[in-house]
């Protein structure tokens, strides 16, 4: 048998997994703090995934953001993952204030199971990036490499949002091109190291056939990449689906 310039048959472990394998290993998951969407993801919002909530501003998509980056710090001991997010800001709307209510919230719904889980703490494991325009989100997508490897427990990163930068770029070439540099990066990123991305898009208005409606900005390409999309309605309902019409209710939301 040749062995390859390495001198060993190592190369070919590549064929040592199968289907059986990769199913029986279970995937480390951030809770909502949603049940119905815990259900349906069985047992939260799996790292290795990019998660994109949708909705028009008010519905909840930044709440959602700021209760993951603390869920996925809840300790080993209560069944949970014990890392540490990354908040990049595109809209500079983000309150430490609201972070901290939410903070104290887990921290009192764990005080009996973990006592030294504390809000303060779980403040200090979330870092904070501005990105006012789309020249430093780039920089900071391309450049969570080097972060990662400083800080190899975070396993949550949120872009909120991502296409409050993009759409200020009136060539739509270029902005075509930049989603998918985006895209490539943080697949990278998801190969290299464990974990999950979470970012939010915006409502607008397309013309089909002469008549308007609405549909997610970024594209078509954009929603092929992204591995699932939760819609944020008006009346507190979320709706998981690529497209509105093919979407179904999963419950009201918490």
């Amino acid at each position: 048998m040749d062995k390859g310039p390495s001198g060993s048959s190592e190369n070919l472990n590549v064929f040592s997994k199968s289907c059986w394998d990769i199913s029986q290993k279970d995937p480390n998951k951030i809770l909502t703090s949603n049940k119905a969407l815990d259900n349906h993801f069985g047992g939260g919002i799996p790292l290795g995934h990019i998660v994109e909530l949708i909705g028009n501003s008010g519905t909840g998509k930044t709440q959602m953001c700021l209760q993951l980056c603390l869920n996925v710090q809840i300790p080993k001991a209560a069944g949970g993952l014990e890392g540490s997010a990354l908040f990049i800001d595109t809209r500079q709307d983000f309150h430490p204030d609201r972070l901290l209510g939410l903070a104290q919230k887990l921290e009192k719904q764990y005080e009996h199971k973990v006592p030294e889980f504390k809000a303060v703490k779980m403040l200090k494991k979330i870092f904070h990036v501005r990105c006012p325009n789309m020249v430093q989100l780039m920089a900071t997508v391309f450049s969570c490499q080097r972060h990662l490897a400083d800080h190899p427990d975070i396993k949550l990163i949120v872009i909120d949002s991502l296409a409050f930068s993009l759409r200020m770029l009136e060539n739509g070439a270029q902005r075509y091109e930049l989603l998918l540099e985006l895209h490539e990066c943080m697949r990278r990123l998801q190969r290299q190291h464990e974990l999950a991305w979470v970012v939010i898009n915006v409502l607008t208005h397309r013309c089909f056939r002469n008549q308007f409606r609405v549909v997610p900005a970024l594209g078509d390409m954009h929603s092929h990449l992204i591995n699932e999309r939760i819609w944020f309605s008006g009346s507190s309902q979320l709706h998981l689906g690529k497209t509105w019409r093919t979407s179904r209710l999963i419950k009201e939301s918490n």
